[in-house]
């Protein structure tokens, strides 16, 4: 299992991040902000908001900053999570 494999994995256990109601408009967003600015863009953007959604999508941003995944991969998760979510293996 590769190190993309364990962080889908990862998102896939979480139960914050499964139960999370995601917009694609919103990931699709985020993943904007992942590609043009990088990680710490991402987390100021998502601390501006207080919801579910957001919180869990730091949680998804702490799992690919743990396994140090490139931007151009953490960007592809963030606009795809609603996909790795409910894709069966």
């Amino acid at each position: 299992m590769d190190i993309v494999d364990e962080v889908i994995e990862k998102i896939r256990s979480n139960p914050q991040i499964r139960n999370a109601k995601f917009s694609n408009k919103f990931l699709n967003d985020v993943g904007t902000v992942c590609s043009r600015h990088g990680y710490g863009a991402v987390r100021v953007f998502l601390m501006g908001r207080n919801d579910n959604e957001a919180r869990a999508l730091l949680k998804v941003l702490d799992m690919i900053e743990e396994k140090n995944l490139s931007v151009d991969l953490g960007t592809l998760i963030f606009k795809k999570l609603n996909a790795i979510k409910f894709a069966r293996r």
